[in-house]
């Protein structure tokens, strides 16, 4: 299966380079078929960094052309192109203005090929996400985006609720022993409200009045912010800000070697794949309950609990709860909870959708 993969440059730090990364490798390495796929980045300038596309097939057509409708109009002709030169059998928008420059390209090329959204944010949350109707087919990483599409008139058969892929390790993080202080980590962009919402788990702090302290693995524009918040909540002695890290798993393991739980504050995600990420290490996870990605994932009181977008007060009640070592769930039971996403699932279930696809069948119910 030839596949090309079609997007506007991204940061080459999220969670969707992780996710690229992976399936590529994956269509590489399947053993049973001949893929090929190629990643196409449609650039305004060439700042995109590209250390994380080592050993890919890419192609980084640039425009520098100031006049948005000309610019947008170049970005189809030269995919147009691309698309007669290479006839791929299927074309994958991880973007929702990609969706719109795929289709006007398949269009102008006067191909068939199908077009497959696989946006990675919350529809409800982003700019142009209309243009995602434009796809034929839609590749959704949660449930919430799935019903976004359905409350946006999609059909349900057109639409494939895959997820996002999570190695499995055989390391377990462990918690920290009664006698020593309760540990949570935050690992992601430090943004004090917006997505993010530090501030709110920096609220819910405030009102411990128990051992514990909070490591935050990342950085951000919002990091001196976030950091003289803490001063003001008086918290800034139990909280450690460790900047952003290559590799943060295995700087955890190496600098922090036993974890209570992970938060997650945020008001929206995609998948909130650092959830996933987390119980892969036997990590119990606290997340707010917000759309879309973290109620697939967390089942609560087992493997996380879920709170209230927003209210610290619940999500201080919970802290204060596991600072009580009221964790029950065993390291292993966490990793096992999320046995769908692992590696060889994910990829088993895309391929069999991707096949569906190339062959114009319809979705539902066909994983």
């Amino acid at each position: 299966m030839n596949i090309l993969f079609v997007g506007e440059a991204i940061s080459g730090f999220g969670g969707i380079e992780t996710v690229l990364k992976k399936v590529t490798h994956f269509l590489t390495n399947d053993k049973e078929a001949s893929n090929n796929y190629t990643l196409y980045f449609l650039c305004r300038d060439d700042r995109m960094e590209k250390n994380w596309l080592q050993g890919l097939n890419v192609v980084c057509h640039h425009s520098g052309i100031k006049i948005s409708f000309f610019r947008r109009m170049s970005y189809v002709c030269a995919l147009a192109k691309f698309i007669v030169q290479n006839q791929p059998d299927i074309v994958i928008a991880f973007d929702s203005p990609s969706c719109r420059f795929s289709s006007l390209a398949i269009k102008k090329s006067n191909s068939k090929v199908p077009v497959v959204s696989w946006v990675h944010y919350s529809l409800d949350h982003k700019k142009h996400s209309k243009q995602v109707l434009l796809a034929n087919y839609h590749l959704a990483i949660s449930s919430g985006i799935k019903q976004q599409l359905l409350e946006r008139g999609v059909s349900a058969d057109r639409i494939a609720l895959i997820f996002n892929p999570i190695s499995r390790v055989t390391q377990v993080i462990p918690r920290p022993d009664n006698s020593q202080p309760a540990v949570f980590i935050y690992v992601g962009r430090l943004k004090f409200e917006g997505q993010k919402r530090i501030k709110d788990m920096l609220d819910a702090f405030s009102g411990l009045n128990q051992k514990w302290e909070c490591h935050f693995i990342g950085d951000g524009s919002d990091r001196l912010k976030c950091q003289e918040y803490a001063h003001k909540q008086g918290v800034d002695e139990n909280v450690h800000w460790h900047g952003w890290q290559n590799n943060p798993w295995g700087y955890i393991q190496n600098n922090i070697p036993a974890v209570t739980a992970l938060l997650l504050t945020s008001s929206f995600e995609g998948f909130g794949m650092v959830l996933a990420e987390a119980m892969s290490f036997g990590i119990y996870c606290v997340s707010s309950d917000c759309p879309s990605g973290p109620a697939d994932i967390i089942k609560n009181n087992i493997n996380g609990t879920l709170f209230k977008p927003m209210d610290y007060v619940e999500l201080q009640s919970i802290l204060k709860n596991i600072i009580d070592r009221n964790i029950h769930t065993p390291p292993n039971e966490i990793k096992h909870s999320i046995s769908n996403l692992y590696d060889d699932v994910y990829y088993k279930n895309l391929k069999s959708t991707l096949i569906r696809i190339k062959n114009n069948k319809k979705l539902e119910n066909s994983l």
